[in-house]
């Protein structure tokens, strides 16, 4: 006897289909499954070409190095000045920035004139040093000589450019100001198309060691009436000096002002991840500071120079190692 010829109908087909698309999952998971528990992270660093993207570009290698499952992607951006409105956000989970920044940005003296606390510090990054040079044979002795001279100050909006506007406001100078990246400005000082430069950075500042190979350059100290004003106005600024011979060019200390740069983040992240990003930077400071010397003299107990909160996970490490934080710098959720 003949079987009958089963007839496929289009119903049948599509009956098989969805029950083989529903049920497969279930016994065949792929190998590149895993990937999917990887975190991604973004990193708003500054300026490419400044010393802070420099540093950030060091540390988010050094992450993804030594911390399994992690992937930092480093984006470069007009500053620090310009990153806390994006984490706060949730657009960048950690990004570089200034005592100077956390202060004004807790108080709303940023731009948009709104405060911006939905942010934490991870650790100080370096010393930033008020810099500022001149040509060897320019007339300008101190800060006070600015007035009505063309000042390369950094790019606009950058931690450096607000910086000096602030400062040259508070001293009552009223210098040209001219915006412009620090390449830009090396470019501009060998030409001789400005007056000075100044620049708040770590030292040695790569920029200023190249200018000085094309053209004679000296430091402009800052007089102690000048400090004393700006630390009158700025309570998160101290004073400072440049030890002699920090530059070849320079054969005396330089009297300025200081402040610390940092890293901050996101407090949304969490505890744990925190804490593994916190302990690998501190552990690894010896490496960074072979390639960003600007690091040297950077140690845990700097931390307490902030004046933003320190993010769970950041606490729990600087606990670990004996450093006594102080309630105001324990980040409280909101």
């Amino acid at each position: 006897m003949k079987r009958k010829k089963l007839v496929k109908s289009p119903l049948f087909t599509l009956v098989v289909f969805l029950w083989i698309w529903m049920i497969l999952p279930m016994v065949w998971v792929p190998e590149v499954t895993a990937a999917g528990d990887r975190i991604h992270l973004v990193m708003g660093g500054s300026n490419i070409g400044t010393s802070v993207y420099m540093f950030s570009s060091i540390m988010v290698d050094i992450w993804k190095k030594k911390i399994p499952d992690l992937d930092i992607t480093l984006s470069a951006t007009a500053g620090s000045v310009a990153n806390y409105l994006p984490l706060s956000k949730g657009e960048l989970d950690l990004a570089t920035g200034a005592v100077e920044e956390d202060y004004r940005n807790l108080q709303g003296m940023n731009f948009s004139k709104t405060k911006i606390t939905n942010f934490c510090i991870l650790f100080p990054i370096s010393v930033v040093f008020h810099q500022l040079i001149t040509y060897a044979d320019s007339p300008i002795k101190s800060w006070k000589d600015l007035d009505g001279k063309s000042v390369c100050v950094g790019a606009r909006a950058s931690p450096s450019s607000v910086s000096y506007e602030r400062m040259f406001n508070i001293l009552g100078i009223k210098p040209k100001l001219v915006f412009s990246t620090p390449t830009e400005a090396a470019d501009m000082i060998k030409d001789r198309r400005a007056d000075a430069m100044g620049y708040g950075t770590g030292v040695p500042f790569s920029v200023f060691i190249d200018i000085s190979h094309a053209v004679p350059i000296r430091m402009v100290p800052m007089k102690s009436e000048e400090q004393k004003k700006i630390l009158q106005e700025s309570p998160w600024v101290s004073p400072g000096s440049m030890p002699a011979k920090t530059y070849s060019f320079q054969n005396e200390d330089c009297p300025t002002v200081i402040i610390y740069s940092d890293v901050i983040v996101n407090p949304a992240l969490s505890e744990e991840l925190v804490y593994k990003l916190t302990k690998v930077a501190w552990e690894s400071w010896g490496e960074i500071e072979k390639v960003y010397p600007a690091v040297k003299g950077v140690s845990p107990k700097d931390i307490l120079s902030s004046v933003a909160p320190i993010h769970p996970g950041g606490l729990k490490y600087y606990r670990e190692v004996g450093v006594n934080i102080p309630d105001r710098l324990i980040w409280k959720k909101q």
